[in-house]
């Protein structure tokens, strides 16, 4: 039986999700507007090299470990066989990565600055090889996470007031951000081996590797072949524009992934219930299914309309007049949000859940080795732009999500529920959002009070829409809400 509910799963986790979309949104304020496009298109680009590195180091282990321990969470004989096995499996992988990366940057990063920052990312896969989230999210553990992250994330926000003040600060950013990522790995990792009950000496002796090799190994190359159509974009950028562009298209995909994360916290948090229902009850697993796609889609269109027009605004607020080049590709961002929260959905809890993942790899593959070929064709016919970069892997992203689809639908047999009266309704809802936005931002009123009248209207709007629907979405979510006020009277109470 499940030691926790679902909506305080959801709970729980969209408060995290939440904290963290808005420290971002006052760390790239702050951030953006102190170091200027030029450091922060060099920092984008170092962030982009390490994050070969990192996604090779991690082996797969987050998504395996995940899955399988939340399947087979009600055998602890096999769930501390699986912890020991690849956590150790994550340390061989991250320190292997880390000696990898230091040659790689000895031998070719000469830009002082690039090489430098280089140097500091080594920490990253250091505190990687810590990383022991899959554990506790395979036990539901949100709350947790929750509240070790907020500490964590508050202290580091101190230490970006205090120390990243203006471009001579590059340095200081790039520490603060490597080890708070470190810590907050540590603590969980010193949480999980308090729960496991598993002793040093227990945790190195009698590992056996050869079970996981496999599977470990494709979830290798599906992760390697995302970043394909992830961080190649920035890398081709840099290395053939400016590190003004990086900074450009990087702004718009950081904000993005903020609004993306909320979709991806219900996504994870109805994760591990998921693979229990699939394993025990297969019409649950469908049932459930259908709700977490419509709640994203409830959520999603809605975001992604308000951020396409409030693009500017958006730009303007985070990085200022500097940054005005990245609207263009803000805007078109904010449209792949839609598509971005489906893709997590048939990703994680369809394909991956049912064992498919090297369907994943074959699509992944060829729709990365699309991405490229259309960022460097246009490279070569005309001038690569953040606009033009971001529209190649809209384009590669779009064929992967309808391979997907149809993967689902005619081999797995599971309904999505993409195309329903409830989606369409969102859809109609959210549109009806733009005479509002639109009309508000004739009158000239300037970035923030646009936000602050444009936001909570069309909020409201669609809030009033959706309860006049009576509609299932908006009573789930009003119910969260309800939970979560109840539980924060009781601990007042008490």
């Amino acid at each position: 039986m499940a030691k926790h509910s679902l909506v305080g799963n959801i709970v729980a986790k969209g408060t995290l999700t939440l904290f963290n979309a808005l420290m971002p949104l006052i760390v790239t304020r702050l951030v953006y507007h102190a170091l200027g496009p030029a450091n922060i298109g060099t920092i984008e680009y170092a962030n982009a090299l390490v994050g070969y590195f990192m996604t090779v180091g991690l082996l797969g282990t987050y998504n395996y470990g995940l899955r399988e321990i939340s399947a087979n969470r009600s055998n602890p004989a096999l769930v501390r066989r699986l912890f020991r096995n690849l956590w150790c499996i994550n340390i061989i992988g991250n320190f292997t990565m880390l000696f990898a990366y230091i040659a790689f940057v000895y031998f070719f990063i000469h830009d002082p600055l690039l090489r430098n920052i280089s140097w500091l990312l080594c920490v990253n896969l250091v505190g990687q090889a810590f990383y022991i989230e899959w554990y506790l999210e395979a036990f539901e553990e949100f709350s947790f996470i929750t509240f070790k992250t907020i500490i964590v994330r508050m202290l580091s926000l101190v230490f970006f007031f205090i120390f990243v003040k203006t471009q001579e600060d590059v340095y200081a950013y790039v520490i603060i951000t490597s080890v708070v990522m470190t810590v907050g790995n540590l603590v969980s990792y010193v949480y999980a081996r308090i729960k496991i009950r598993c002793n040093t000496r227990e945790l190195v002796t009698n590992l056996n590797f050869r079970p996981y090799i496999v599977p470990l190994l494709t979830v290798l190359v599906l992760n390697n072949t995302a970043i394909l159509y992830t961080m190649a974009d920035r890398t081709i950028l840099g290395y053939f524009t400016n590190a003004e562009n990086v900074a450009y298209f990087s702004l718009g995909q950081k904000i993005v992934e903020m609004t993306r994360l909320m979709m991806l916290s219900i996504v994870f948090a109805t994760l591990p219930r998921l693979s229990l229902y699939l394993k025990e009850d297969k019409q649950k697993y469908q049932d459930t299914l259908l709700k977490v796609m419509r709640l994203v889609l409830f959520l999603a269109l809605p975001m992604a309309t308000g951020m396409c027009l409030l693009s500017g605004e958006i730009v303007d607020f985070f990085g200022g007049a500097d940054f005005e080049g990245a609207v263009p590709a803000m805007r078109l961002f904010s449209i792949s949000l839609i598509f971005l929260s489906v893709e997590a959905i048939m990703y994680n809890q369809v394909i991956f859940l049912h064992g498919k993942e090297r369907r994943l790899v074959v699509y992944n593959i060829c729709c990365g080795v699309l991405n490229v070929a259309l960022n460097l064709a246009v490279h070569y016919i005309f001038d690569l732009t953040p606009l033009i970069s971001c529209a190649c892997t809209f384009a590669s992203q779009l064929v992967f999500q309808i391979l997907c689809a149809m993967y689902i639908h005619k081999q797995l047999k599971i309904r999505l529920g993409i195309f329903t009266s409830n989606a369409f309704r969102y859809l109609w809802a959210s549109l009806g959002l733009v005479p509002i936005a639109l009309a508000v931002q004739s009158l000239g009123l300037g970035t923030v009070k646009n936000f602050i009248i444009i936001i909570p209207l069309c909020a409201a709007a669609y809030a009033v829409l959706m309860r006049m629907a009576h509609d299932e979405s908006y009573l789930q979510i009003r119910g969260c809400v309800a939970e979560l006020l109840t539980r924060i009277r009781k601990s007042n109470q008490a």
